[in-house]
């Protein structure tokens, strides 16, 4: 037991880890370091922009209407002005008080407590004792945090332990006094519960060595053997014996006088009466004050020996007990302490050494200089010149929210929204916008749409982006693989595409996209003639997919035709007042356009080719594969996410494109082939293949084209979004190497340090830069020095 205490000691003495106190990422910015407060305003985000006008950032006016005419309130709380001498005393008081420190090394904490052990083997018909019947013990506890939420815990205990059994076949009993030392970790959810919570629930697990010395009690103070009758009694003789008539009877007085070991009353010999234990546990920390805590414990100790109560399996006649180790509890409460934290001290303000001179200089100060005095100024930072109200705010005859100085429009009637420079955005407003939008002052572009077969690769565009409403053929709804035979069918369509709705698992396969719906259901029809009865009209609107109902359709069909023949209309009367020749130029334009997308169709028989990028069994993003050759992803087989290329209609087209992706960094990518809804060999087709070159049809292969060297990992030091503090910055780094500096395309610069190919490198570099004060230095993986996730870059490299 000497040399246990002595190892607890040691360890306690030795062990000084530094502690990250992790707590900022909870803390108001007056707890941040001046290092750390300059990192917060650097990467603080800019403002949304609420921008969505047409004319010279004109947009919605609400946030231009508001700002303006925020007005402070009457009551400001904040900090004292800055006077001399008072900077010394706040770092004077922010010293002297260490609960905060975050330098703070070395914190231990120590309790004392009280409990009571239970006992748990080979004694009592269900082998564990009745907390009322357990033995008093006492513990000696010091603490060291190692994380925001881990504790190392090094411990001695001293009590007894013990059991009295009474039953018709065995009588016995034992206490042993047990001393024991170890260590422990405790977590205690400090990642999870703030500080502010006074009571904090903990669980541990640890290891602890401890001596025994076990006794029992057979004979009462007089030296008289303890004999246990079938009626309960115990007399000074055996039942049943000679004499036995005249037996007296003995009350138990609780000494333990008979060395169990001694005894040896089951064969075991000189056994070593010491153990090892694992200790698991749970309870809580209560609060009380800075720095006194209350602490409630539950540990079961699961031991190495058998022999604390004297019987195992092992004994004999009905002595004998189970195969289970003596295990014990322990219950306690404790108070625990903090040696090191000092209370917090009131700030002192310093004397104000300002006179009254400068009080009155102060109060009549005017710095926009528009004629109200700054206590008086509810718009203090006027321009020089413009005139103001009594209360210092720009004048704003209409009532827009946009002061004159601004206001390109000064009688906007009132409650018409307006934009940021004062302008009513009536009727007329949205109609220009619109028009400016479409690049045509005098009216909309009229086009002409050509619709081609099931496997039409149609590569028109919406004039109005993603955000413009437009149709398309809904083919199928997968929410979870497509099967192998399906995935072929798909890919034989030329404009196949593939949306992920907002609930994340529903994919949509659509074909085309069109401005008329009456172009939509032509290309319904012959998906529908071909064999494919579900496909059907759905509108689009971004990543949003609706379908169509057949009375929806017929409105739309409807309203389309009375449209068209408006336009009809409208260009007869045109071509009369213009003359033959500009009819005749439109019409070549519209025929050319045409045929050039004929050209670009596909037609059922033809083999269409497409360049296979991999296939992996976790989702990646398709901006990835950065690729001016367009890309598609496909949920096959056992959740595998596949990646190809948009279809080509010549095994030219393809290899050209597939050589390109071999020059970006796609080494493995190859060219696969799909007629009549099935893939084909390439030599099966017009494509020239080597006699030698055996191609797998295996559509649920896992493969990756990219080049692993492309795949890098760096150090992301910092973000820095302010040009002005660059500078600052620069020195901050100047002391690393292989420092790399970049701007983004946001306009931010972004500070990283090192270049590896393997994970566990970066790691290791990322913990050295932390060790060196680099507290926010994280990961950040890249492709063909592009940032993606490190999840995709670890799939990437499998």
């Amino acid at each position: 037991m000497r040399k246990l205490i002595l190892l607890t000691i040691f360890l306690v003495s030795v062990t000084v880890h530094a502690q990250t106190d992790t707590s900022l990422n909870f803390s108001p910015l007056d707890k941040l370091s001046p290092d750390e407060l300059l990192q917060h305003y650097i990467n603080e985000k800019e403002p949304v922009s609420l921008y969505k006008g047409p004319f010279e950032k004109a947009g919605d006016s609400l946030y231009n209407q508001i700002n303006p005419l925020t007005i402070p309130t009457q009551t400001v709380y904040a900090d004292a002005l800055y006077r001399q001498g008072i900077e010394m005393e706040n770092s004077k008081s922010n010293q002297e008080d260490t609960t905060d420190n975050a330098d703070q090394q070395l914190k231990p904490k120590i309790s004392i407590g009280m409990g009571r052990l239970g006992y748990h083997g080979d004694l009592y018909q269900r082998h564990f004792q009745s907390p009322l019947t357990a033995r008093m013990a006492y513990d000696l506890n010091i603490s060291q945090r190692l994380t925001r939420y881990l504790q190392l815990n090094f411990n001695v205990m001293f009590g007894k332990l013990g059991a009295d059994e009474y039953t018709l076949n065995r009588n016995e009993n034992f206490q042993s006094e047990i001393r024991a030392g170890g260590v422990n970790l405790m977590y205690d959810f400090g990642n999870f519960i703030p500080d502010l919570y006074k009571v904090r629930p903990f669980v541990t697990i640890g290891v602890t060595g401890f001596e025994f010395l076990s006794k029992t009690d057979l004979k009462d103070k007089n030296g008289n053997t303890y004999y246990y009758w079938s009626d309960g009694s115990i007399k000074d003789m055996p039942e049943g014996t000679a004499g036995s008539q005249n037996a007296k009877d003995l009350v138990r007085d609780y000494y333990y006088e008979t060395d169990i070991r001694e005894r040896n009353a089951d064969g075991f010999g000189k056994y070593q009466e010491r153990a090892w234990s694992m200790p698991i546990g749970g309870g809580a920390i209560i609060k009380v004050t800075d720095r006194v805590d209350f602490k409630l414990n539950f540990q079961y100790y699961f031991t190495t020996t058998d022999y604390l109560d004297g019987v195992s399996n092992k004994s004999v006649g009905n002595r004998i007990g189970t195969k289970q180790k003596d295990n014990f509890t322990y219950t306690s409460f404790a108070l625990q302490y903090d040696l090191i934290a000092k209370p917090r001290q009131q700030k002192k303000l310093g004397r104000d050494t300002l006179n009254d001179a400068f009080w009155l200089a102060f109060d009549k100060e005017d710095r926009d200089k528009d004629g109200v005095v700054d206590m008086m100024d509810d718009c203090q930072g006027t321009p020089e010149g413009v005139k103001v109200d009594a209360k210092g705010c720009p004048l704003d005859d209409d009532k827009d929210g946009i002061p004159n100085y601004r206001d390109d429009e000064l009688a906007t009637p009132l409650g018409v929204p307006v934009n940021e420079k004062g302008v009513g955005q009536t009727d007329d407003y949205w109609a220009a916008w619109y028009a400016q939008y479409l690049n045509d002052s005098t009216g909309m572009d009229k086009t002409t749409e050509y619709v081609g077969n099931i496997f039409a690769l149609n590569k028109k565009k919406t004039k109005l982006g993603v955000d413009k409403e437009a149709y398309t053929v809904e083919l199928i709804r997968y929410t979870g693989s497509i099967p192998t035979d399906e995935l072929a069918f798909l890919l034989s369509i030329g404009d196949i595409n593939s949306t992920t709705l907002d609930d994340g698992t529903t994919v949509v396969y659509t074909s085309g996209n069109y401005d008329k719906v009456s172009s939509a259901v032509k290309r319904r029809d012959e998906f529908r003639k071909d064999g494919n009865k579900s496909a059907g009209v759905s509108r689009i609107k971004g990543k949003n997919i609706t379908q169509v109902t057949d009375s929806e359709l017929a409105a739309l069909i409807k309203k389309e035709d009375e449209e068209f023949a408006k336009l009809t209309a409208l260009n007869t009367a045109t071509a009369n007042n213009t003359g033959t020749n500009t009819a005749i130029t439109n019409t070549a334009a519209v025929n050319t356009n045409t045929a050039a997308e004929i050209s670009e169709t596909f037609n059922k028989a033809d083999v269409v080719y497409r360049v296979q990028l991999g296939a992996f069994k976790n989702k990646i993003s398709t901006s990835v594969f950065n690729t001016s050759a367009g890309v598609l992803e496909l949920k096959t087989g056992e959740s595998i996410f596949r990646y190809v290329t948009k279809g080509y209609k010549t095994i030219d087209e393809a290899a050209a494109v597939r050589a390109d992706l071999v020059v970006q960094g796609y080494s493995d990518a190859f060219v696969t082939a799909y007629k009549e809804g099935k893939r084909v060999a390439l030599n099966t087709t017009k494509a020239t293949v080597d006699k030698k070159y055996k191609e797998d049809l295996n559509e649920e292969k896992i493969f990756s084209s990219v080049d692993k060297k492309l795949v890098t990992f760096k150090i992301q030091l910092g973000s820095l979004k302010k040009a002005a503090l660059e500078k600052i910055i620069d020195d901050k780094f100047k002391d690393l190497k292989d420092v790399e500096k970049q701007t983004t395309v946001s306009g931010s610069i972004r500070y990283s340090s090192g270049n590896f190919n393997r994970y566990d490198a970066a790691e290791k570099y990322q913990k050295e830069l932390v060790d060196k004060g680099f507290s926010d230095a994280f990961i950040i993986a890249t492709f063909k020095n592009e940032i993606i996730s490190i999840q995709e870059a670890m799939e990437l490299l499998k």
